[in-house]
């Protein structure tokens, strides 16, 4: 019942939304400002069938799943080390938590000078916006870990590399999952602040190129796509959740 009144409520605040901007695009009446609303959703909807817009849409899609791999390679190892290992997180602690208080933006001017121009700079900054939820997310999956499980693996004759196949990977994948989630929304929102900059494709360029040609409906429906392009990769994130710790939604164990 609460599922249902939540998507009746969601309809509901959806079409508000919708004539809310239809009314107050008609009384300002300056479409460069807020494009009429039915306008807009014609551009919305013919965007979807627009080559342009979908061949740029799958280079920022690579560009996000190819950071995101190389943000998994470096987070998962790191943060199972760090959370089975005292002496490494005391160790590597103050490295982490200083670099990733840099602001994602800031590293744009560096990382055109190590890459260049195109898919360098974005998939590096990508990577960096989203190694940290899954080496931070790791490292609390890992030390959340029952100590006696461990205890009992090593009392078994586990070696420590099977302690960490069986009782730690296991263990971690949880809040590592969240960590992902976390990371491809961090990693969408950041390719398209770097597409804006450093590269001449993807579905950021597009948003610019819009932008300077004001052509301002067509800007409104590249802003609405990528937030449902967002929300969809979040979801599959859930559903991914859901397939593989499927213990934690029984009985209301875990929510959205």
């Amino acid at each position: 019942m609460g599922r249902k009144k939540g998507v009746v409520y969601m309809v509901a605040g959806t079409a508000l939304v919708c004539a809310i901007w239809y009314f107050v695009a008609k009384a300002i009446n300056r479409s460069l400002i807020l494009p009429d609303f039915l306008t807009t959703m014609k551009v919305f909807f013919t965007g979807w069938f627009d080559g342009k817009v979908m061949s740029n849409l799958y280079i920022t899609l690579t560009r996000v799943f190819t950071g995101c791999v190389f943000a998994i390679m470096i987070g998962l190892p790191l943060g199972l080390l760090m959370g089975y290992s005292r002496t490494t997180l005391v160790a590597l602690s103050p490295y982490v938590n200083s670099i990733r208080q840099v602001p994602i933006m800031a590293w744009v001017p560096l990382s055109i000078i190590w890459f260049g121009l195109g898919d360098g700079p974005t998939v590096f900054m990508i990577t960096m916006s989203a190694v940290f939820p899954i080496l931070i997310n790791t490292i609390s999956g890992v030390m959340n870990i029952d100590p006696n499980y461990k205890n009992a693996a090593r009392c078994m004759g586990a070696k420590t590399w099977q302690v960490m196949r069986d009782v730690v990977l296991p263990g971690a994948l949880p809040n590592f999952l969240t960590g992902c989630r976390l990371a491809l929304g961090s990693a969408w929102m950041s390719v398209i602040c770097a597409e804006f900059i450093a590269t001449s494709t993807g579905f950021g360029y597009i948003m610019v190129e819009a932008q300077v040609r004001m052509q301002t409906p067509l800007l409104y429906a590249l802003m609405i796509m990528s937030a449902l392009v967002g929300f969809a990769i979040d979801q599959s994130i859930v559903l991914l959740e859901r397939c593989l710790t499927g213990w934690r939604y029984k009985d209301g164990a875990a929510g959205n």
